[in-house]
């Protein structure tokens, strides 16, 4: 219901209120247009009332297992609340957090501070990203590339809306359409890569109630079809749902989403390699396994509209201040000094 008032002045019908929306003013100038020619719109749009934001902060982080042997894998939440937690896997435990800093259970003092530590292992390499919250314990002597971050999207929705992201693209997928006498083939577009869905809620006592589900695909050629002289790659997915309640600023993860690989390599000698039987001898085949683990973290923040009426910034000084002529030639010989025009004389008769 929309608070409208009509009234009729001779010939003319007026019609004034406040709505909610552009559709109704369309809707109410129409019926008025029956009755009259000559319609007074006075109908003011009314401007709802801020609703609070969900800013979603998203991290993808894929770690490389095969690089890892011996692993100990762990997630630490330094967020507002400073109540972290941890996760471990194989034989390592998590490290316990204290009021002085970080001990660690495999012999190791790390001293509480957010981006330096000292191992006394020479074996052992800590790896610690501060800005998404992620520390892991490595056994290995060299790991390079261990932990590669896949994208960092920044959402924002009204309450109880959706939002989307993708980063990556689309690829071509045949479809084959047979009639009776012929048969035709239509082209769609998939999206791959990294993908984001959420629906966020406000509670009333400030709980960020949400559905996320990421999701990562890649193409895979390995396992691709034929169809209609098209070649149709597969997809790879890793994808998880789940519905969480969190505080403002409070991170959680979602890990354990592996993909694992077998990559077949044959190196040979040109010509030598390819003779029938010796050729076996100068050819070689080795298989590379890999394994990797999608990491997602999620942190919620609640944004409030800007409710403060700014005041327009007041003119800068002028850089130069006017010039006073007197002072001016008070620095300049009496020679030079500037001298004001001549007065024009009136022509004489």
């Amino acid at each position: 219901s929309e608070p409208i008032q009509v009234q009729a002045d001779a010939s003319r019908v007026i019609v004034s209120g406040t709505v909610s929306d552009t559709e109704v003013i369309e809707n109410v100038l129409k019926m008025a247009g029956i009755y009259s020619n000559n319609v007074v719109n006075s109908l003011t749009l009314g401007v709802p009332a801020h609703e609070r934001q969900i800013l979603l902060e998203v991290k993808f982080a894929e770690v490389d297992r095969t690089r890892l042997d011996q692993l100990g894998f762990n997630i630490l939440s330094t967020g507002t609340l400073n109540t972290p937690g941890a996760i471990s896997t194989q034989q390592f435990g998590p490290p316990s957090v204290g009021q002085t800093g970080i001990q660690s259970q495999i012999g190791a003092s790390l001293a509480g501070t957010e981006t330096n530590f000292s191992v006394t292992d020479i074996l052992n390499v800590f790896l610690f990203r501060p800005d998404i919250n992620l520390a892991t314990t490595i056994r290995a002597l060299e790991q390079n590339s261990v932990l590669q971050i896949l994208a960092e999207p920044n959402l924002m929705a009204l309450s109880g809306r959706p939002a989307r992201f993708l980063a990556g693209g689309e690829f071509p997928f045949p479809v084959v359409q047979g009639g009776t006498n012929f048969t035709a083939v239509t082209i769609q577009f998939r999206p791959f890569g990294v993908r984001l869905e959420f629906t966020g809620y406000i509670t009333k006592d400030d709980v960020i109630r949400m559905q996320v589900s990421p999701e990562v695909s890649t193409l895979d050629f390995t396992n691709a079809l034929t169809i209609s002289g098209f070649l149709v790659p597969a997809v790879s997915t890793r994808k998880a749902e789940t519905e969480i309640e969190l505080r403002d600023g409070q991170t959680f993860g979602i890990a354990g989403l592996m993909d694992q690989r077998t990559q077949a390599t044959m190196s040979k000698i040109p010509g030598i390699g390819d003779l029938p039987i010796i050729g076996r001898l100068f050819r070689s085949k080795s298989a590379n396994r890999s394994r990797t683990e999608l990491l997602v973290l999620v942190t919620p923040r609640i944004v409030d509209p800007v409710r403060e009426e700014f005041e327009a910034p007041a003119a800068p000084r002028p850089a130069l201040r006017d010039l006073v002529v007197p002072e001016f030639d008070s620095g300049i010989p009496k020679g030079e000094r500037s001298k004001p025009p001549a007065e024009e004389s009136a022509p004489q008769k």
